[in-house]
């Protein structure tokens, strides 16, 4: 009764935490084809530009400090609570962001360059104020999690996503431009971050930070050996665009942006999985058999949904996208498998963390961008955004097998490889098939049988999670008779 209850808890917390992204999707479907209607591909190529850049320059002010906050969280340092944990990480991060503008800009007409084409301070310091709106929703969704409030975290994450979106109706009143997008985008986001946080404070401040040189050390021995790690992996996120921008136009940027955001349908799953992972994983640690069982779900339930987001493609496109954006479809299958395998990993890579030996994704992230950069110098001078879109999929699978050998060698989470091997090559093959194939029935046809293929590799496991999802039905039931 225990683990069943247990159990039903788990997938509870998933959907519960997974809300946020349903509506979250719902919003940006609705927002698609006003945004690729109005906006040109380069136009729209820029403004990702943007975000590629953001994503390099963040890590400077994360410098480990967030995750730092969610490792102390129930094990505060010195005489610090978990609220007081809370504001001293943040005041880290506040800080570094100073110097990191600063040394950036000394470089702001090469990276306003990048961005748009041309040198300037207003795109530079666009930027910047990203980069801190950015560090700041990080800061205000962890606390919403580690806090396991389920409300305050959807509020957040929906609010934020209907902001922005209401940032590009502004744009297209006014001018459908980058340079206006990346403003209104980036002081509304700014804004949403900074009443979070003063929120999230408002709670703390009866909390004193412990601030002491041993508190100090012990916090910096444990996030700054971080570092390395979240910034290889936010570069090797940005890769693609950055390396692509050297051979092709902003349109073609536009478009491969375009078929990413599409891609991220399956974040609906990846989302909630992650967001409650950690909690869990640390609650439920000392029973092995509970985490396999849960590896299994996530598994089946993120291969099946890109299966089923490539099945209703072209339907999907037809709907929401502008038929300037439909060149995206082609490489959309080989970009989920980069999320899908981003998420698996996090299972199979948990004995790195649970064994307290977070220096070794290190060398997992160095060979994933490894193979990623050499991937890209071959691929997308011949091939353009599908040779980066392969690319991007050959990194994120090699960033899976790595951190699951070394994952798995410290703490077993899967006891059979066979099932994920299996359903990913089928997976791969299928992105690959619709990939070169432009007719909606093949692919519908290939995803279908991928589906029913993964569904009987999976059998127990569906089992397992309609019995859950019967559990959570009757209890939501009884609850409101």
């Amino acid at each position: 009764m225990k683990d069943e209850g247990t159990g039903t808890k788990f997938v509870s917390r998933i959907f519960g935490f997974s809300m946020a992204s349903w509506v979250n999707c719902i919003i940006s479907l609705i927002a698609t084809p006003i945004t690729t209607a109005v906006f040109a591909p380069e136009e729209l190529g820029k403004i990702n530009m943007l975000i590629s850049y953001a994503n390099i320059i963040v890590p400077f002010i994360y410098m480990g400090f967030d995750q730092a906050y969610v490792r102390f969280y129930n094990e505060p340092l010195g005489k610090n609570t978990s609220k007081s944990m809370f504001k001293l990480c943040l005041l880290f991060s506040s800080i570094l962001v100073v110097p990191t503008t600063l040394i950036t800009m000394i470089m702001y007409k090469s990276i306003s360059r990048g961005i748009v084409g041309y040198s300037s301070i207003f795109i530079y310091m666009c930027l910047i104020l990203y980069v801190t709106a950015t560090m700041l929703m990080r800061y205000a969704n962890l606390k919403a999690r580690m806090d396991n409030n389920i409300w305050l975290f959807f509020i957040q994450s929906v609010l934020s996503t209907i902001i922005i979106k209401i940032s590009f109706a502004c744009v297209a009143l006014i001018k459908p431009t980058a340079e206006y997008a990346i403003f209104f985008r980036t002081a509304l986001l700014f804004l949403v971050g900074f009443v979070f946080v003063m929120a999230s404070l408002g709670k703390c401040i009866k909390n004193p930070i412990d601030k002491n040189k041993k508190v100090t050390k012990e916090l910096l021995k444990y996030s700054i050996p971080l570092f390395p790690t979240v910034f290889i992996v936010m570069l090797n996120t940005s890769l693609s665009q950055l390396i692509l921008k050297n051979y092709v136009e902003y349109e073609m940027i536009g478009i491969y942006s375009n078929a990413v955001t599409m891609a991220s349908i399956i974040t609906i799953v990846q989302s909630g999985l992650n967001t409650f992972w950690t909690p869990f994983v640390y609650e439920y640690r000392e029973q092995q058999l509970k985490i396999q069982k849960m590896h299994h779900i996530i598994s089946f339930l993120l291969i099946t949904c890109g299966f089923g987001i490539i099945a209703f493609q072209d339907l999907v496109y037809f709907i929401l996208v502008d038929k300037n954006y439909w060149a995206s479809k082609a490489i959309m299958g080989f970009l989920m498998i980069s999320p899908i395998s981003e998420t698996i990993s996090e299972t199979l890579g948990l004995g790195i963390e649970l064994s307290k030996k977070t220096y070794m994704k290190l060398p997992v992230y160095i060979i994933s961008i490894i193979v990623n950069i050499v991937s890209c110098l071959l691929l997308i001078p011949h091939f353009g955004i599908v040779g980066a879109a392969m690319a991007n999929a050959i990194s994120s699978l090699t960033m899976l097998i790595s951190k699951s050998i070394i994952g798995e060698h410290y703490y077993r989470c899967s006891d059979n490889y066979t099932k994920l091997i299996l359903c990913m090559m089928l997976f791969v093959l299928t992105a690959t098939i619709s990939s070169y194939f432009n007719n909606g029935y093949i692919k519908i046809i290939i995803a279908c049988i991928g589906i029913i293929i993964t569904t009987c590799v999976y059998f127990k496991t569906v089992v397992l999670l309609l019995k859950k999802l019967n559990q959570i039905k009757n209890k939501v039931f009884y609850k409101h008779k």
